[in-house]
């Protein structure tokens, strides 16, 4: 975010040193080389990137020459000859985010009057309305299915999905709201906590950028982000493992972490590099499940826990929650927060909400237990069938929060 900012601010410095020209007072080539130009020439991305990752920028639609740039935007449709200020540049251009910066939207508004100048000159300019280019179209290029991909919003989405639905696990430790308390513990300072506060509170897209400002996530290497690495017990963590190698939650992570690094990095060429949606959508619930009665031999082998819930029907087809982490076999226990699931774009799925707990009622809990390490050796593996251990059911209330939890007893087994 710093450099970012920096790169803005040198950019305006850019833009400030260049006269303002009026629409009527000077031609089009000298508009085009004094206000156009030093947008391609400037070593920063423009401000394109507030709503786009990758795969767009300003000087994307610059050509060489403004003969090249007029013809090759007008026959893209990109300006309207009869209505310049209706351009669809100008309107590509004055596009502001739910959240712009100061500097960004300082920036945005020094292009938006540059090319607004410029095409209302070229318009008028007989010579331009002749030129024609045999050069390949200006704009980006990359299909559009892969700006779509790109674009900042539908990346947030991705976040929240994968990583900020299971923040419950990290805030006691790295939101600012919740760690105070470790201030002074084993010598930790106030500036020590601090460094560990990348949460910030009800904010993802903010959480985000500090992921990356702080260097917890590894564009160059997805895997080897600590957001990752460490809660997953990969390195030294303070707080110990919050889920297992191979898990859902491991899977999500890696999932997001690496779809992220494709996109700065400009991986993506093509719509069929880019990753497959899941099949299902799922949020917290706040709900905890615990299975007791398990056989201390599974001591962190991990276990899934899909719900199904019984309608006027029978049981559901699909299940409507799951739950994953290592079992306790000392305690001969297991106990995990539960996540709501259904169908992508389903009803019920667009019903679901964070913290909005699984209905009381009655459900069954098929267990699925991976005896194996499969998932440890493969962290791409999903338990199926042949990992499969049993199955209950229960009935009644189900409250939200660690304790007391939903608990149940394993089935009995050979």
């Amino acid at each position: 975010m710093v450099i970012r900012l920096l790169l803005c601010v040198s950019v305006c410095l850019a833009f400030a040193a260049i006269p303002r020209l009026g629409l009527s007072d000077d031609s089009a080539l000298e508009l085009f080389k004094q206000r156009i130009t030093p947008i391609l020439r400037a070593p920063n991305a423009s401000s394109c990137t507030e709503c786009h990752l990758s795969g767009v920028d300003l000087k994307d639609y610059i050509g060489e020459t403004q003969e090249q740039t007029f013809a090759s935007l007008r026959s893209a449709g990109m300006i309207d000859v009869n209505n310049p200020d209706d351009s669809k540049l100008l309107r590509f251009i004055h596009r502001t985010p739910d959240k712009p910066t100061p500097v960004g939207e300082k920036v945005r508004q020094q292009e938006y009057e540059a090319f607004r100048a410029w095409i209302h000159a070229a318009v008028k300019d007989p010579k331009l309305a002749a030129a024609k280019t045999d050069s390949d179209q200006l704009g980006p290029t990359v299909p559009l299915e892969v700006i779509r991909h790109a674009r900042q919003d539908r990346v947030l989405q991705s976040f929240v999905e994968n990583i900020w639905s299971e923040m419950g696990r990290c805030v006691s430790c790295h939101s600012p709201e919740l760690n105070r308390n470790k201030i002074g513990r084993n010598g930790s300072t106030e500036e020590d906590v601090d460094a560990i506060s990348w949460v910030v509170p009800r904010d993802p897209a903010a959480t985000l950028q500090k992921l990356v400002d702080t260097g917890n996530i590894d564009t160059d290497d997805p895997d080897a982000s600590q957001v990752l690495t460490k809660p997953a017990g990969l390195e030294e963590h303070g707080g110990g493992p919050k889920f297992a190698v191979g898990s859902r939650t491991d899977k999500n992570f890696r999932v997001f972490l690496k779809d992220y690094a494709a996109i700065v990095n400009d991986k993506y060429n093509d719509p069929t590099q880019l990753p497959k949606p899941s099949k299902e959508f799922a949020v917290l619930t706040g709900q905890h499940l615990r299975i007791v009665d398990l056989p201390e031999r599974f001591h962190e082998k991990l276990l899934r826990a899909d719900i199904y819930r019984h309608t006027d029907a029978g049981w559901s087809e699909s299940r409507w929650g799951t739950a994953e982490n290592p079992i306790a076999g000392k305690k001969q226990m297991w106990q995990s927060m539960v996540m709501a699931t259904a169908a992508r774009g389903s009803d019920r799925a667009a019903q679901l909400k964070p913290d909005v707990p699984l209905p009381g009622g009655r459900y069954l809990v098929k267990i699925y237990i991976d005896r194996e390490d499969k998932t440890k050796q493969d962290r791409d593996y999903e338990l199926g069938e042949s990992d499969f251990y049993g199955q209950v059911e229960f009935h009644g209330e189900w409250k939200v929060g660690y304790q007391p939890p939903k608990i149940v007893h394993a089935p009995a087994h050979d």
